[in-house]
């Protein structure tokens, strides 16, 4: 994700919108998690510091974080392309809404209270003069699902949204990319640094390295898609049928949260 027009290429690790549309139709959404974020409750005091704050949130989904922020009493808003989700989130927690559409945009789905707005539209069609900028960017692996030649565009956006004083909550994964190309694609330190580092102060608030499974993922010795097995050298290799699994085989995985803050001249 993102594109209109891209094609997508699942092999190459590149996904256009209607495959994420696609895919929440289909249930294939393992990104999708039970509860809100742990990070939220082990941050919340540096986050919001017993202030409500305004919080944007690029290819939400329906995540709890959501609900758990809104709930918090801050004011939210997000962005994602299929309106499954978004609908199924107001109706799921009881939440009284109004939906319009934005000309050029997509619909709107808002509280009755005014206090989340979550969009259903290309992230890319989105601007500062549109939904204008927020206290805090809540990054929970959306920069993860975009496509690689779309990072600038990404940054350029998300920065465009950030005030003086806005905090970038960023959550990566890195692993190795031969394993699974993507989406969601694999994001190392140097990435985040050469993509932000230019606009944005950076800090490393944390990082854990996974146990992963003692399997090569070039010697998988079982199918996992039901397909016919590559053979090499006698060996049977297969492809992950999901990020998960291509987590499980990498030889390293490791998770990361950054804070960022804008540089200013």
């Amino acid at each position: 994700m993102s594109g209109k027009v891209v094609e997508t290429d699942l092999d190459a690790g590149v996904c256009n919108n209607k495959e994420w549309v696609k895919r929440w139709a289909e249930g294939d959404t393992p990104f999708h998690q039970s509860t809100h974020d742990r990070f939220l409750d082990e941050r919340e005091e540096e986050m919001f510091q017993g202030r409500k704050k305004s919080i944007f949130m690029p290819l939400c989904g329906k995540t709890f974080d959501i609900l758990w922020m809104y709930r918090n009493g801050h004011t939210v808003c997000g962005v994602e392309i299929a309106e499954q989700p978004v609908k199924e989130f107001f109706e799921e927690n009881e939440i009284d809404h109004e939906i319009q559409a934005v000309e050029n945009i997509g619909n709107l789905y808002k509280s009755k209270d005014g206090r989340l707005k979550l969009y259903v539209a290309d992230l890319f069609d989105m601007s500062r003069e549109i939904c204008g900028q927020y206290d805090v960017v809540w990054d929970r692996r959306s920069f993860q699902a975009i496509n690689l030649v779309d990072h600038q565009q990404y940054r350029d956006l998300l920065v465009s949204l950030m005030k003086e004083d806005t905090l970038y909550y960023l959550g990566t994964v890195e692993y190795d990319p031969t394993v699974w190309p993507g989406p969601p694609h694999s994001l190392s330190d140097e990435v985040v640094r050469d993509v932000f580092g230019e606009y944005c102060i950076i800090e490393l608030l944390e990082e854990k390295e996974r146990e992963t499974q003692d399997t090569n993922a070039s010697q998988i010795e079982t199918e996992s898609d039901g397909g016919k097995p590559e053979s090499d050298g006698g060996k049977t290799t297969s492809k992950p049928k999901s990020f998960g699994e291509a987590c499980k085989m990498s030889s390293y995985v490791y998770d990361r949260w950054y804070k960022m803050t804008l540089k200013l001249s």
